[in-house]
C-alpha cells in the first residue's frame, strides 16, 4: 500500500487542510512532481515548501529528493514497445528464460507476502457479502481476472456480474448500480477512459468501490474505498498476472471458509442436477 495513499486514507480526518491539498495533487500530478523543487511544488499547489518538505517526512521519507524518486520509480512501468527494447537481449536460452520470468514471480509474490494487508481483505470481504450484487471490471489484459472472480464468486453464491467491454456496454451495464452494490475494478498495467468513468458513476450513486491495480498514482485512487496496490512487472515484454491471481484466491477462499457448509451442502444439491443433464460414460 502506497504510503500516500495509506496517510490520506487511513488518517484523513487528522490531516489538515494543506495535507489534504498535497495528497490530492501529488496523487492526480505524479508527473509533474518528479520534476519540481520542494519550492516550486509549493508554489504549484499554492503552500510553503516547509508544508511540502513536511509532509514527505510525515510519510516516511527522509529527504524531498527520497520521496520523488519514490514516485518515479512508482510510475516507471514502461509501455509496450519501452519493454521490448529494454529486455531486447535479457534472455540467452530458453532455460534462461524459464528461470528469469519464474523468479521475477517469485519475487513478486515474496514481495506481496509481506506487504498484504489483511485488514483491507477483511473489508473486501464484507463488502462482498454485505453487496446486492457485485459488478467486477476488468478491461484488455484485465479481462480474463475479472472473469475469474465473477464466475467464482457467483459459485460461491453470490450475485455478480462481468463486465468486460467498455463505452456504450460499460454504461448501460453501470447505470442503475445502487448504493447497496458493490464494484470491484482491476486495472492492469495502466488505467483506461472507460475504468475511470465506471468508477465515477458508481461513486455518483453511492456504491462500494474497490480498485486493484498496479499503479495507485491516479485521481481514481481517491474515488475508490479501498485500493490494492499488486505487482505485475515481470522480466520479459509481458506483464505477469501471478500475484494478481493469488490475491483472488486469497479474498475467494476466506469467502468460502466463512459459509463452507452451506456452500457444500448446495454444491451437493447442484451435483444431482448436473447429472440429470450429462450422461456420464462408464
Amino acid at each position: 500500500m502506497n504510503n500516500v495513499y495509506k496517510l490520506y486514507k487511513e488518517n484523513y480526518e487528522k490531516l489538515t487542510k494543506t495535507e489534504k491539498k498535497i495528497a490530492e495533487y501529488i496523487s492526480k500530478n505524479p508527473k509533474k512532481v518528479i520534476v519540481l523543487s520542494a519550492l516550486e511544488l509549493g508554489k504549484e499547489i499554492g503552500v510553503s515548501d516547509a508544508s511540502i518538505l513536511r509532509f514527505s517526512k510525515n510519510i516516511g521519507f527522509n529527504k524531498f529528493n527520497d520521496f520523488k524518486n519514490y514516485i518515479a520509480m512508482e510510475l516507471s512501468e514502461a509501455n509496450l514497445n519501452e519493454r521490448i527494447v529494454k529486455n531486447w537481449d535479457n534472455f540467452k536460452s530458453e532455460n534462461d528464460i524459464a528461470d528469469k520470468i519464474i523468479n521475477a514471480d517469485l519475487k513478486n509474490i515474496e514481495e506481496f507476502l509481506k506487504e498484504i494487508n489483511f485488514k483491507y481483505i477483511e473489508k473486501m470481504v464484507k463488502f462482498i457479502e454485505k453487496a446486492e450484487r457485485v459488478y467486477f471490471l476488468g478491461l484488455g489484459p484485465s479481462r480474463a481476472i475479472s472473469q475469474f472472480m465473477h464466475w467464482h464468486t457467483r459459485r460461491l453464491g453470490y450475485s455478480s456480474e462481468c463486465i468486460n467491454e467498455g463505452s456504450l456496454n460499460l454504461y448501460e451495464t453501470l447505470t442503475n448500480i445502487k448504493n447497496s452494490e458493490l464494484l470491484v475494478v482491476f486495472a492492469f498495467p495502466k488505467f483506461l477512459n472507460d475504468e475511470f468513468n465506471a468508477i465515477k458513476i458508481a461513486k455518483e450513486r453511492n456504491a462500494k468501490i474497490i480498485l486493484i491495480t498496479s499503479n495507485i498514482f491516479s485521481e481514481i485512487s481517491f474515488l475508490s474505498d479501498i485500493v490494492f496496490k499488486l505487482a505485475v512487472q515481470n522480466n520479459g515484454f509481458l506483464n505477469s498476472y501471478m500475484v494478481p491471481m493469488e490475491f483472488c484466491n486469497i479474498v475467494l477462499t476466506i469467502l468460502f471458509e466463512r459459509n463452507k457448509k452451506e456452500i457444500y451442502e448446495r454444491w451437493k444439491k447442484e451435483s444431482s442436477v448436473k447429472n440429470c443433464l450429462f450422461v456420464l460414460e462408464n
